[in-house]
């Protein structure tokens, strides 16, 4: 996810060159098509919004039956908002929290059955430094960011008897 710039598509092009059929997801339609088709191969793009369940039974549903099976997950999407707590506005902090954090559980959550179903899996939740450090003017992102570490611990716990790995990292 988010994987239409930056460091989800520098993911989803080390994935490829290492041999790996990548589904690129974003909202940003356009970018995400261009990336996609500089990586080549069986790379594609495909519109997601990680705040919408909707959306990612059917990007899973799509993968598992153009694939066969589905068998990765990386956790990328991300927004950030800066600015002290004091000038942090609810509708602020919501934002990140529904792309930062909802968007990790939903994504979690949308593949355990196909992973099960293929034997396993590898899901990577992308947090950061800042889950790991606070920081001054990133109370929503900070706080999202030490949630995605929570989330995958709980899921790693919940998922490694089923061959399901679940880590985390944090630049």
């Amino acid at each position: 996810t988010g994987a239409a710039r930056g460091s989800g598509a520098a993911t989803a092009r080390l994935l490829a060159e290492n041999g790996a059929h990548v589904v690129l997801a974003d909202v940003r339609d356009d970018q995400g098509a261009v990336t996609a088709k500089e990586i080549g191969g069986p790379a594609r793009f495909v519109h997601l919004d990680v705040t919408d369940e909707r959306q990612w039974a059917d990007v899973v549903a799509a993968v598992t039956r153009d694939y066969g099976r589905l068998d990765g997950l990386v956790n990328n999407a991300a927004v950030l908002h800066l600015a002290p707590i004091w000038a942090t506005s609810t509708e602020d902090y919501l934002r990140v929290v529904r792309v930062n954090e909802l968007g990790v559980f939903l994504g979690v959550r949308a593949v355990i059955t196909p992973m099960k179903d293929a034997g396993g899996g590898s899901i990577i939740n992308v947090s950061s430094i800042e889950g790991v450090y606070a920081a001054g003017t990133t109370v929503a992102y900070s706080a999202t960011k030490f949630a995605v570490r929570g989330i995958t611990k709980v899921a790693a716990v919940e998922l490694g008897r089923y061959g399901i790995r679940v880590n985390c990292v944090c630049p």
